[in-house]
């Protein structure tokens, strides 16, 4: 009788079996990360996006998703420096431009958050064209504030 060495044979085996891919894991991680902000844990939220970009830093999507959390959250100063991380690295990314217009404008930055929506639009994000426009008017300070 041939003895088959267990080592190789159940590696072989792990090997073959189905498991999860690193983009099952970081989609795992953002569907536990958007169902956590949803529900109010935005610290468990941050921890499954950080587990997220540990499995692909510098995703665009990631630290947008973050930086959603923290606005959530109340905290517009890291909020912003986590969109404007975004822009800086991937100026072609719209929605950073957008969400960093909606602080500007809970700011009153008004013009500014009409030059990011602009730009979030050009990008091709999807901003709603009479938005930008009332965001115009407060900027004109024809809208009250």
């Amino acid at each position: 009788m041939k003895r088959v060495p267990y080592l190789p044979l159940a590696l072989l085996i792990l090997l073959l079996l189905p498991g999860l891919s690193p983009a099952q894991d970081v989609q795992s991680y953002i569907d536990q990360g958007v169902k956590a902000s949803q529900a109010g844990k935005y610290d468990q939220a941050l921890q499954a996006f950080d587990q997220a970009l540990k499995l692909k830093p510098n995703d665009p999507a990631l630290i947008t998703f973050k930086g959603i959390v923290y606005y959530a959250k109340g905290d517009n100063g890291k909020a912003l420096q986590l969109f404007e991380e975004v822009i800086q690295k991937n100026p072609s990314f719209g929605r950073a431009y957008y969400q960093r217009g909606m602080i500007r404008e809970k700011q009153e930055k008004f013009d500014q958050a009409v030059a990011d929506l602009q730009k979030a639009k050009s990008l091709g994000y999807g901003v709603d064209p009479d938005f930008i426009e009332y965001m115009q008017r407060k900027a004109a300070g024809l809208e009250r504030k």
